[in-house]
This record gives structure tokens, C-alpha cells and sequence, in this order.
């Protein structure tokens, strides 16, 4: 099994400046919450390759509340949302009920939502997730075929008749629903339009378009995500030409923006960087792969070190204090990537 390291306090383990772990604020009301790593599947597609990591980490839930009071003080105490979507599953977090209780308890949080493949569900979590006002959850969901979508999820505990019926009784838990299909090109345009069916079909029952929305998304490949054999990527243009089409056909909105779900601007929680820039780091631990490993800026902020080939993390790296280049510090997310040796 691959090592998992627990985040507090100890840790030395800032909660902000990694992409993979922690809290990402990108200048919006949304405080995006990432307290996991670990995931219940390998997906074909996956842009983060979650499920194979060399190293996990799991994240105290009282230490990341504390930062996002912080944070929540900082943006203002109104109109603030939450939303838990780890490089991972957020079903496999045990102290997720816990956390959603201390959320709530901040004053400004209107909104909790969060991502999950879904199949971790059953009446239980359900009931559970109602009785702790979860207000909208998040559903990968590419396919009603069963068979493609224990390919696209390389799974073959894919059971699409119980995850509809646990999206029905989200539903009728008074917890929001939205349906995050991955648009393949060439592979599930008839399963797109059988989703779009599908929520036509649930409005046309009586369910708001805020208790069942769809967001398709477009497919994207990373240098270290998981990709398809003989499917590419098409332009956002063509995308989008797409979406309209099956807008006009099923007389539905598809192409979504920030409006559609509240969001709007708020100050940036970051830490000011320039791209060039050299600063000097602690390294406080290893990554999620042997090549890259968390250097610590100051008590809030880390950056992801990336360590250029040959070199590999070793325990002779940790506590060390060592200069790092910036690859990635935008001033619309409080993201930072480093890399070492540079020239």
C-alpha cells in the first residue's frame, strides 16, 4: 500500500499554495476545499491521474477549518460558498460529516457542494448528507452505458441502475443534483444527449432547474493526467458548437457560466509571486510522486517543488531550506509551482 501522510498542524504542512491538496481560492466566493487524495478508481481519463499516487495525504479536518475562517473572515462573511472537490474521492474523507457541521458553523457559509464519482453512495450517506444540509452534490456521470462506463472508469463495479436510483433519492433528500458528464468526442455523443433526455425528462416531473442541473464538460488531457487511446481533444469552439446545437434541440441551457451558479468576484487570499522569481523554501515533505515534494513558504503558503530530472525526492531533502525558481504564481488563484535545480 502506498504511504499515506496525515496534514495538521505538526505536519509543518501549509493548506495553501498546492493545486493537489488543501484550500484553492481564485478570487471568487467559491473556497474550494481539496482534503483527500485518496480515490476509489483509476478512470482512463482522469487529468490528475487520482488512484495512483505514490504518496497520500489526508488532511486534519480541524486544522483546515481553522484556515478557512481565516479566509471566510478575509472575503467577507456573506454569501460564501464551499465546495469539496479533491484530486480524489471525498466519499473515502471519514471525518466528512464532522467537517460539514464545522463549516456550517462559519458565519457567511451559504452553500456546501461537492464533487464525487458517485459510487460510493447508498441510502445511508444519503440520509446523512440531508441531515447535515448538504446543499448540492456533483456527479461524474459520462454514460448510461454500462459496459463504456466501466471502460472510461477501468472499473467493473459500475452499476449505473443503482447510481440513477441514488440520484433520485438525492433529489427527494432535498439535496441538489448536478450531472458532470466528460464529453469524448467521437465516443459519447448519443450517451450526452440520453443525459440530456434524462434531465429534460426530471424537470418535466416537477424538479427545478436548481435541484437538477447538467454541466458537460469539455475533455482535456494533461502532460501528467491519464488519457484515451485514439480520442484528441477538439477546440473549445467546436465545443461550443456543440452545445448549441443540442441547446436548440432539447430547448435546454448547456453552455454554463458563473452566473448560473452564483459566483462572483471576492478578494484573492494569495501570496504575491512572480513567474522567475527565486525565493527560498522549506521542504516539509515528499509529494504525491517521486519527483516533486512541498517546500514551505511561510505559516499559510507552500509551493509544489518540482524536482527536474535526475533528482528524486530523498529523506535527506526534509527540513532542508533550499532556493526554488517559480514556474506558476497567476495572480487569479493563489496556486504556486516551483522547480529545482534552475539555471
Amino acid at each position: 500500500m502506498n504511504e499515506i501522510i496525515y496534514v495538521n498542524k505538526k505536519s509543518k504542512i501549509p493548506l495553501l499554495g498546492l493545486d493537489f491538496l488543501g484550500i484553492i481560492d481564485r478570487g471568487t466566493n467559491i473556497i474550494e476545499l481539496k482534503p483527500i487524495t485518496l480515490c476509489n478508481l483509476k478512470c482512463r481519463y482522469c487529468f490528475v491521474s487520482a488512484g495512483e499516487y505514490d504518496t497520500n495525504f489526508i488532511i486534519d479536518s480541524q486544522y483546515l477549518i481553522e484556515q478557512v475562517q481565516t479566509i471566510a473572515e478575509f472575503k467577507g462573511h456573506y454569501n460564501l460558498e464551499i465546495h469539496l472537490a479533491p484530486y480524489g474521492e471525498i466519499l473515502l474523507y471519514k471525518n466528512l460529516y464532522d467537517l460539514i457541521d464545522s463549516l456550517w458553523e462559519i458565519k457567511g457559509i451559504e452553500i456546501i457542494s461537492m464533487q464525487t464519482n458517485g459510487l460510493l453512495l447508498n441510502p445511508d450517506i444519503i440520509k446523512e448528507f440531508s441531515e447535515h444540509n448538504l446543499t448540492r452534490i456533483n456527479i461524474s456521470v459520462n454514460t448510461f452505458n454500462p459496459r463504456l462506463a466501466q471502460y472510461l472508469c477501468a472499473t467493473d463495479n459500475y452499476n449505473v441502475e443503482i447510481l440513477l436510483r441514488n440520484i433520485h433519492m438525492l433529489l427527494d433528500s432535498n439535496i441538489n443534483v448536478l450531472i458532470a458528464p466528460v464529453w469524448f468526442p467521437g465516443e459519447n455523443r448519443n450517451d450526452i444527449m440520453e443525459i440530456i433526455q434524462f434531465i429534460v425528462n426530471l424537470r418535466d416531473e416537477g424538479y427545478t432547474k436548481e435541484q437538477i442541473q447538467l454541466g458537460i464538460q469539455k475533455y482535456l488531457v494533461y502532460k501528467t493526467g491519464r488519457k484515451l487511446k485514439k480520442i484528441k481533444p477538439r477546440s473549445w469552439g467546436y465545443f461550443y458548437h456543440q452545445l448549441s446545437e443540442l441547446e436548440n434541440k432539447y430547448n435546454i441551457k448547456l453552455k454554463l457560466g458563473p452566473k448560473d451558479f452564483g459566483i462572483h468576484s471576492r478578494p484573492l487570499f494569495n501570496f504575491p509571486l512572480k513567474e522567475g522569481e527565486i525565493i527560498s523554501v522549506e521542504i516539509v515533505s515528499k509529494g504525491r510522486w517521486k519527483n516533486e515534494c512541498i517546500g514551505k513558504i511561510n505559516n499559510q503558503f507552500c509551493t509544489k517543488v518540482l524536482l527536474n530530472y535526475p533528482l528524486e525526492y530523498s529523506k535527506d531533502l526534509l527540513g532542508k531550506n533550499i532556493k526554488v525558481k517559480i514556474l506558476k504564481a497567476k495572480n487569479t488563484e493563489n496556486l504556486i509551482t516551483s522547480y529545482v535545480p534552475y539555471q
